[in-house]
């Protein structure tokens, strides 16, 4: 299962942005998302974004070479 984690990483890498950013949210409220619960509703809006909630394939759009 994917976590907030791995979403901060996926956006930070792939985009160069915080999740602050990437859900326009206050610092606060992604406190409060990293110490409570990631909304279920944000999980959806990412796998809508993104396409995928596959750990494999998100990688693979980051670290993919472009030969």
């Amino acid at each position: 299962m994917i976590d907030i984690q791995f979403i901060e990483f996926y956006i930070s890498k792939k985009y160069n942005q915080n999740m602050c950013e990437y859900f326009s949210v206050s610092k606060p409220v992604l406190s409060v998302w990293r110490h409570k619960s990631f909304p279920g509703g944000r999980l959806k809006e990412f796998m809508e974004r993104e396409e995928s909630l596959d750990v494999h394939v998100l990688l693979e759009r980051i670290y993919r070479r472009n030969d």
